[in-house]
């Protein structure tokens, strides 16, 4: 546990070239398909939470630093940083609309500012819609209204809402055009889209770079912080780039065309804020693996970790593949 930021940028590769233009343009998912994402994302609703093993950002340091890097608050969460900068004296609004709620955890986080009179919320899987049902219910959350509905054909009547958020769902749709042109016209004057989202590499095509970077670090861990949190006993493998056709058969939905999404809302959007946070390395390093980061020596570690992949962000090495947006209608 003697590492330094020093000693673990000195073990990473040296730079050598900017990250590939990656396709984006790919075949529209097939019925078959549909359901298939509708039935993963029914099981996984639910099961990410602060504190947990297996994911990045459940770990409460990681919060933090996300939290820094775009409300310039260590304690102040995106989207209490949005209540306070651009719908401040506002709340609550009369009319929101979560698309790709999952199971409802934004809604029920968000219910505790009075943030509106009435949430509408969309997801394709049955089963997430039913968690999120269970636990608006069983919170006395009245004013939430779930529905099953597809975000890649939804329609939405004009001039319905005052916000529209979309928390990591947005990189699941192909049909990013129609979704644009459905919530810009949905949106009341003066009403914001706001969007936690993966913008990275589409179909996680990742960077030659990235991986080096990742893999480099993953190789210098002390051996006990590689083993998979889920058995406590299986080496964390080196990360590749999938092929398409892997991404295609495990998600079809995956990440379809994540890296058009910040291009394509200025054509449909005024972007107010565009707050990167990173992702880039610990979204990779840190996946199953991340709970082996809460004791002390080793959450010092992940800090030294995550200063480097700030310094390469910054310096142009590497790319945010995460972003905090905030955007108006035009």
């Amino acid at each position: 546990m003697a590492l330094t930021v020093r000693t673990l940028a000195a073990a990473l590769p040296s730079v050598t070239r900017l990250a590939r233009r990656l396709r984006a343009a790919l075949p529209w998912p097939s019925v078959a398909a549909d359901e298939r994402v509708a039935l993963l994302w029914g099981e996984n609703a639910g099961t990410w939470q602060v504190g947990g093993a297996l994911h990045w950002t459940e770990l409460p340091q990681v919060r933090r630093r996300i939290n820094a890097r775009v409300s310039g608050d260590p304690e102040v969460d995106p989207w209490l940083h949005t209540i306070r900068t651009h719908l401040a004296g506002r709340l609550p609004l009369e009319r929101a609309l979560t698309l790709g709620c999952g199971d409802g955890l934004l809604e029920r986080g968000l219910a505790q500012y009075g943030f509106c009179r009435r949430h509408d919320a969309f997801d394709l899987a049955p089963a997430a819609i039913d968690k999120a049902r269970r636990a608006a219910a069983e919170g006395g959350l009245s004013h939430i209204h779930y529905e099953v509905r597809d975000g890649n054909t939804v329609d939405l009547d004009e001039g319905t809402y005052d916000c529209v958020l979309a928390a990591h769902a947005v990189h699941h749709l192909e049909a990013l055009e129609h979704v644009f042109t459905e919530v810009r016209t949905a949106l009341r004057p003066g009403g914001l889209f706001v969007l936690d989202e993966f913008v990275g590499p589409t179909r996680f095509q990742w960077t030659d770079r990235q991986l080096e970077v990742v893999n480099g670090l993953l190789k210098s861990l002390p051996a006990p912080l590689r083993l998979s949190c889920r058995d406590g006993r299986t080496p964390r493998p080196a990360v590749k780039r999938p092929t398409i056709a892997e991404m295609q058969r495990i998600d079809p939905s995956e990440a379809v065309r994540s890296a058009e999404i910040l291009a394509l809302l200025p054509r449909y959007f005024e972007v107010l804020e565009v707050k990167g946070y990173g992702g880039t390395v610990l979204h990779l390093l840190l996946h199953e693996i991340a709970g082996n980061f809460y004791d002390p020596a080793a959450a010092r570690l992940l800090e030294a970790i995550s200063d480097i992949e700030e310094g390469l962000i910054a310096a142009g090495d590497l790319q945010n593949d995460f972003a905090f947006i905030i955007a108006s209608r035009v």
